[in-house]
């Protein structure tokens, strides 16, 4: 191998290091507070918690969205009341960035079966894939939809659908959930958790 090759090899290797660790370990600042997420939320960002949400790969940006709707009283943060009231913005920063420096969930197995033409007779109109990226892992201030649990995108559409959830994005959400049936609701929850 030519010497200009190995020393590509090397360069491109040590670049990656820094990025590898980022993911692995949560910085100094917020290593307890990744340590109490990871109780409800899973080890990695993984959730395995019914109606409670993966964060690992979500978009940094819709990650502190988030955390600030819930802080400052914009979404209704339920167990979450007491930690979120906690953080400050430089938490909230670095949370950011560390979940979306982890690998997203894994596709899920759901049992339900999927008839993906009638999913995407009811996606396509909606244009999910205009803010959500065509492969719906998200983007900018629009939350990974792709492996996420099927239980807590039924709960956040149907939360949408009724106006209960708030934040960025509600106008866009109520038009999109509010023609929606429950039965609609669990077929494309169940379509978008086996998406890769």
């Amino acid at each position: 191998m030519p010497a200009k090759v190995r020393f590509l090899f090397a360069v491109m290797a040590a670049l990656a290091l820094p990025a590898a660790a980022r993911a692995a370990d949560p910085p100094p600042g917020i290593k307890a507070i990744v340590q109490g997420c990871a109780a409800c939320h899973g080890a990695k960002g993984v959730s395995t918690i019914a109606q409670t949400p993966s964060l690992a790969g979500q978009p940094n940006i819709f990650t502190q969205y988030q955390l600030v709707f819930m802080r400052d009283g914009g979404r209704k943060p339920g167990v979450m009341a007491a930690v979120v009231k906690t953080l400050t913005d430089d938490n909230i920063r670095d949370l950011g960035a560390y979940y979306e420096s982890l690998p997203p969930p894994p596709p899920l197995k759901t049992p339900a079966k999927i008839d993906e033409a009638k999913v995407m007779s009811l996606i396509k109109p909606r244009r999910c894939d205009s803010c959500h990226k065509e492969d719906f892992s998200g983007q900018g201030e629009t939350g990974r939809l792709a492996g996420q649990r099927p239980d807590y995108l039924i709960k956040s559409l149907k939360d949408f659908r009724t106006a209960e959830r708030r934040g960025r994005g509600l106008g866009a959400m109520m038009e999109v959930s509010v023609t929606l049936n429950d039965e609609d609701i669990e077929m494309i929850a169940a379509y978008l958790a086996r998406r890769p």
